[in-house]
């Protein structure tokens, strides 16, 4: 017996009153959801509230249908299409109707169709509507893929049934988009839709029902079905024993975990939505008993469930899309060829000779991917053996790790001149990485609550690998040659590859994952038979994958100090080759949007200074004497053929001091000194931009006489220009002017090309530098910034040599940041002379050096919690 809609009961209420009014309607709706929303809440069986929900709208529909007059015309229909149609109705699902015709309507009809349409929006719902004859519907559906898909689950509502039965038979397969045409055109859909996405779902913000795995693989396993076998029924998938019945299972589990999540979506957001996004992730993951919000564990939790869902729900979608591929599609199977003892190749796939190969031959369930990448013109394994490998992960057990063959056959896949990146996104779909490497399967489905990764720990790291092979590719050369060139000279790649592969793997375990991690790499290494040198290099690579990026990001590489610093770590010119090619894959596989122009060139600047230093052990003083010498002269040169005297250049430079040639490139103080020797004498303000020499960062020079708010005035006018200031370098002359020097990139982190665009940023800049009162932005925090509660920590540390204190602030971005810190500066008497601007996601690092205004470090512990406190107040504005 059928359990009771308890919706019906709100619209039998409804029809007690006397007279009905729109309000009245559209009051029902909202008392109707609201009790399905409280029985959501109580765990009822979400196939049965949606089910309820289409069921109330579909008595209300025919309600309204007929008190609209419609019945009259015998030749109207009214249909549920698309997901109403299939009864799968979430809160606020579109209510997509069809309006069927025998012949084009009069007006009469016209009117009362209209009037229809109008009453349903009235009374609240999100109608989605189609006026077809059948003729005209016909012809759509031989047309238009999304038409005869949603025919195909449409469902009676009320009017005209003969019609409705004529238009079913009318788009059966003896008809139109036979079984063969349907399949085709879907899976080029889907293939599609991947691309779309970015041909993965395990983003941060992922899509539940686009996505790999989602909803839409589900329904459009659905549809393939009905073009085959004649019903909608997942049930008809186990019952033609196209799945087993533990793969029926996990499919209709993964179904109804997604609709449980859909339906919370909607009430959440009160409109349809089908992101997880960081707005409702941590209420999710409260709602499905997910408690514990220590360092965001309960989101991280439930985001992991979810992800493995998906990934269930993929494996399961891609080997039944494969079974349709070959019964539909392949009308003469290809004879097979055989591949060994085990294997054989049918087609472009490859698959195991019998069922029980892989309990005879355990090896197989390596060896199977090494003959993927030995065996040209195959793209895949048949879904038969993708079948037999999730049957039998079991058996990669501690003995099967343990065996020398075992780790030979994993040693040698990463070997192989291609095929790598396919075969790893393989053995992670089908869990052969983390049956083999246990640690890995930490990291399957596991994402950090940020902003800076993008995708989960076991995506980002294939990214990073498919980054390392890239560099081997001529894409990879013309993209980044540097480190094509570098990649050439490796003696081991799959060192790197092993590097990249446990880069994170400690990712989400107590303690530092780079320590952690390189632990778990160097006995993987010493496990697989490397060498004690080749072991050492992939966990020191592990342990220190974070270095480059954060010197380069974070300190002043025009330093010679933190070059010594930096290449004494690294010690080796194998090692920092790695380091910077694992570095630069790690990056581009965090986050497509963090890396540009700029990154590019700090860590080039890094590379080769290293590099320099590695291979040349001169003293550091006498290194730093004799490239002040170099710039010196190689900037003199062109100067003095243009008429200036090395005296008033000679003198000019004496006035900003020992580190100014440091500092600074040979670009850029020529470019500094002609325009301050022809200009500074006719105008107060010289504001000059360019771009950088490799194309990496606009370049803004800002030369003006010292003021207490000169830094606040020129970040607050670069942010009301929407600009972001990636690097800042300012030099105080003895004559009382400062200096700027500050890297700079457009919206979205481009280059400003544009002279129109360039030329705006100069007047912007000199209107607010002349003005009387200074210029404070108004921003607005973006949604996705509200989701993040960031702790602001400022730290101080000293640099005698250089009489300048280092003053670090790792707080939560927000829009105007730096103008903030720059007036709380200003108030404060501190100058800077020098800034690093880095953010990550939600994160602002920022790094400045700074004294006071009489140049004085800030030593001084009460100063110091001053500073701090002023500091904290500026950020926690509004």
């Amino acid at each position: 017996m059928m359990p009771t809609n308890p919706l019906l009961a709100v619209y039998d209420r409804l029809l007690e009153r006397d007279t009905l009014h729109i309000a009245d309607y559209a009051q029902a709706i909202r008392d109707a959801r609201k009790l399905l929303c409280e029985e959501f809440h109580a765990n009822k069986d979400i196939r049965l509230l949606l089910a309820d929900h289409a069921e109330f709208i579909d008595i209300l529909l025919q309600h309204l249908w007929s008190l609209n007059g419609i019945p009259q015309y015998h030749r109207a229909t009214l249909i549920a299409v698309g997901g109403y149609g299939r009864q799968e109705l979430h809160p606020a699902s579109d209510i997509d109707l069809l309006i069927l015709l025998t012949e084009t309507p009069g007006e009469e009809c016209r009117e009362r169709l209209s009037s229809f349409i109008t009453l349903l929006w009235d009374v609240g719902l999100d109608v989605g509507h189609s006026v077809r004859t059948l003729d005209e519907c016909l012809e759509t559906a031989r047309e238009d893929l999304t038409v005869i898909t949603n025919l195909i689950e449409s469902r009676y509502l009320s009017g005209n049934e003969k019609l409705f039965m004529r238009l079913h038979e009318a788009i059966s397969t003896e008809h139109m988009w036979s079984s063969r045409e349907f399949f085709q055109a879907k899976l080029e859909e889907q293939q599609k839709r991947y691309l779309k996405l970015g041909d993965t779902s395990h983003r941060v913000e992922p899509n539940l029902k686009e996505g790999r795995g989602g909803l839409r693989d589900i329904q459009t396993i659905s549809w393939v079905t009905y073009r085959e076998y004649g019903t909608l029924s997942l049930q008809e998938l186990y019952e033609n024993r196209l799945l087993e019945y533990d793969e029926f299972e996990t499919l209709r589990e993964g179904r109804l975990f997604l609709w449980r999540i859909r339906f919370a979506l909607h009430e959440l957001a009160k409109r349809k939505e089908d992101r997880l996004l960081f707005d409702y992730q941590r209420s999710l993951a409260h709602l499905f008993g997910y408690t514990d919000d220590t360092n965001n564990a309960a989101v991280e939790a439930f985001m992991q469930r979810y992800y493995r869902t998906i990934t269930e729900l993929e494996r399961l979608s891609d080997m039944l899309m494969g079974i349709f591929r070959e019964r539909i599609l392949t009308q003469h199977p290809p004879l097979p060829e055989m591949l060994g003892e085990w294997y054989q190749k049918r087609g472009n796939l490859i698959s195991v000779n019998s069922p029980d190969v892989f309990v005879l031959y355990p090896t197989a369930l390596l060896e199977i991917f090494l003959l993927l990448q030995m065996t040209p013109g195959v793209t895949g394994l048949t879904p038969d053996t993708t079948r037999l490998i999730r049957h039998n992960l079991h058996r990669i057990d501690a003995s099967f790790r343990q065996q020398a063959r075992h780790r030979q056959l994993f040693i040698q896949i990463l070997r192989q001149p291609k095929g790598i990146t396919f075969v790893m996104r393989l053995m992670n779909r089908y869990g052969i990485l983390a049956a083999y490497i246990p640690a890995f399967a930490n990291i399957v489905g596991r994402m950090q609550y940020d902003l800076f990764h993008m995708y989960t720990v076991d995506e980002h790291t294939l990214f990073v690998l498919r980054n390392v092979r890239r560099y081997s590719t001529a894409v990879g050369a013309q993209e980044l040659p540097l480190c094509a060139e570098v990649f050439k000279t490796l003696r081991d790649p799959e060192l790197l590859y092993l590097a990249g592969l446990f880069h994170d793997i400690a990712k989400g375990r107590n303690g530092d994952h780079s320590e952690l991690g390189a632990s778990d790499a160097y006995d993987f290494c010493r496990e697989h038979g490397l060498n004690l040198h080749d072991a050492s290099l992939v966990s020191w690579l592990v342990r220190h994958h974070l270095l480059m990026s954060m010197t380069a990001q974070r300190k002043d590489i025009s330093d010679p100090m933190v070059i010594q610093e930096f290449a004494g770590i690294v010690a080796s010119q194998s090692r920092l080759d790695c380091l910077f090619l694992l570095t630069i894959a790690d990056i581009r596989g965090t986050n497509p949007k963090l890396w540009n122009g700029w990154k590019q060139a700090l860590l080039h600047e890094l590379y080769h200074s290293s590099r320099r230093v590695l291979s040349n052990r001169t003293l550091l003083s006498r290194e730093s004497t004799l490239l002040i010498e170099e710039k010196r002269n190689a900037v003199l040169e062109p100067l003095l053929l243009e008429g200036f005297s090395e005296t008033e250049c000679l003198a000019l430079w004496n006035q900003f001091g020992a580190d100014y040639h440091l500092q600074h490139s040979v670009e850029s103080v020529l470019w500094h000194t002609r325009h301050i020797l022809t200009e500074a004498a006719l105008k107060p303000t010289l504001i000059h931009i360019r771009r950088t020499v490799s194309g990496s960062s606009n370049v803004l020079f800002v030369y003006s006489k010292d003021r207490d708010d000169l830094f606040s005035r020129v970040v607050s006018s670069l942010e009301q220009l929407n600009l972001n200031v990636v690097q800042a370098r300012i030099v105080s002359t003895t004559e009382g002017f400062d200096l700027y020097t500050l890297h700079i990139l457009g919206p979205d982190n481009q280059l400003i090309i544009n002279d129109l665009d360039q030329q705006h940023i100069i007047d912007t800049l000199t209107e607010n530098l002349e003005r009387e009162k200074p210029y404070h932005p108004v921003h607005r925090k973006p949604r996705i910034l509200c989701n993040f509660n960031v702790p602001t920590r400022i730290s101080f540390s000293q640099q005698p040599e250089k009489n300048l204190t280092l003053l670090e602030i790792n707080a939560g971005d927000m829009p105007g940041l730096l103008s903030r810190l720059g007036e709380a500066m200003d108030g404060l008497g501190i100058r800077v002379h020098n800034a690093r601007i880095n953010t990550l996601g939600e994160q602002a690092q920022d790094i400045f050096y700074v004294t006071t205004r009489d140049c004085e470090m800030i030593v001084d512990e009460e100063q110091q919690a001053q500073v701090r406190q002023t500091l904290e107040q500026a950020l926690q504005v509004g």
